[in-house]
């Protein structure tokens, strides 16, 4: 089955048209297709969604679902951020589901938000502004967010699990084989185990040219296998031509590994079909 539940239009910072990426759908053949704009947040960005947009987004999303009803199922979500006092859109009416991820630290020194994925300078900034160059603190402290997320305010999905390591190409920051981090993430995972949780893999890094490799990682694929937890593959689109940008590659990772199953949001709930 082919679907995607992580999509951006031009509501946030994708390229198109909703009603493009479901086009794009039909036309490869996808029995499903999910939008999740990033969510108003209570800062100023030039990415996320204006708060004033968020009626408008559901109704338009609402609209193609009547439209296409006979030819794909369409979802309407939200990827929401987590940060102190963030709101949880996951009650939201007419929302159908939620990705939770952690894009946000604050730099009290300068009194802004900086991102944990954005530009490389804005990464160093944020490990020297915040962190004092410590970047075992920065990324425990991504980690940390994303545990307190799944405890206090748990999506359906999670996000891009380990998108700290989009500016540590070569291993520039840390090394992925470092017990600390490892251990880190394990800790994570055990969280996330003792929920209903999913966590995404996620193939956007890739096809707009950030990673040489999906988010998570193809060892920590390894342990949420291990532990059981449910994955759902998703394509995070910014354009229609990348919604199923890396999926052959990736669904042939995920049996490599011994997954057989992906979990999908299909007839308007979550279930387990064959990858």
């Amino acid at each position: 089955m082919l679907s995607t539940y992580h999509t951006h239009s031009v509501f946030c910072d994708g390229e198109m048209m909703p009603e493009d990426y479901v086009v794009a759908a039909i036309k490869k053949g996808f029995s499903a297709i999910g939008f999740t704009s990033h969510a108003p947040v209570l800062f100023n960005t030039d990415w996320t969604m204006k708060p004033e947009n968020l009626c408008k987004y559901i109704d338009t999303i609402k609209g193609l679902q009547e439209k296409y009803k006979e030819q794909i199922q369409i979802y309407t979500g939200l990827e929401t951020d987590f940060y102190p006092n963030s709101r949880n859109f996951g009650d939201y009416p007419g929302i159908d589901y939620t990705i939770g991820s952690v894009h946000f630290i604050y730099d009290e020194k300068n009194d802004r938000y900086l991102t944990v994925d954005g530009p490389a300078g804005e990464y160093r900034d944020l490990l020297h502004n915040v962190f004092n160059d410590d970047i075992r603190a920065f990324v425990e402290t991504y980690f940390d967010r994303l545990g307190e997320m799944i405890k206090m305010q748990p999506p359906d999905i999670v996000g891009h699990l380990d998108v700290i390591k989009k500016n540590n190409t070569n291993s520039l920051y840390f090394n992925e084989t470092d017990k600390w981090y490892r251990n880190k993430v394990e800790e994570i995972l055990n969280i996330i185990s003792k929920t209903n949780v999913i966590v995404e893999v996620n193939t956007g890094g890739i096809s707009r040219g950030y990673t040489s490799e999906v988010y998570p990682s193809e060892w920590i694929l390894k342990l949420i296998r291990e532990m059981d937890i449910p994955v759902v593959l998703n394509s995070d689109a910014h354009h229609p031509d990348l919604i199923d940008s890396y999926y052959t590659e990736a669904v042939k990772i995920l049996k490599n590994i011994g997954f057989t199953h992906q979990r999908v949001l299909y007839n308007g709930h979550w279930q387990n079909v064959l990858l």
